[in-house]
């Protein structure tokens, strides 16, 4: 595993989120105070852009249908999805957000 540099700081709005792509995979990257998550995009549902979602707390909500992921795991926490979604490590090295890739 390797750390892969995929956005700036300034980039990532506060309590919100971004969407990048990586190798073909949809992450979506959020910002709470200093703190950096990375959870897959895409909701297990009904496919949703979770960068697109409402964060309240360290939760998303998929701007489909409701359903609520944790930013920290990814972990799907309330229906209609139950399958949670890839969740990556993150680090700021600077002004760079970095996530950990295979």
């Amino acid at each position: 595993m390797r750390f892969q540099k995929v956005a700036k700081v300034s980039q990532i709005p506060e309590g919100r989120g971004i969407c990048i792509e990586w190798q073909g995979e949809r992450i979506a990257i959020f910002r709470i105070g200093q703190e950096f998550f990375a959870i897959g995009d895409t909701c297990t549902h009904a496919g949703g852009s979770l960068s697109e979602g409402f964060v309240e707390g360290y939760e998303v909500e998929c701007p489909l249908h409701g359903a609520r992921f944790e930013l920290a795991t990814g972990r799907a926490v309330c229906g209609p999805a139950f399958e949670d979604v890839p969740s990556y490590r993150t680090r700021v090295v600077g002004e760079d957000v970095e996530i950990e890739v295979p």
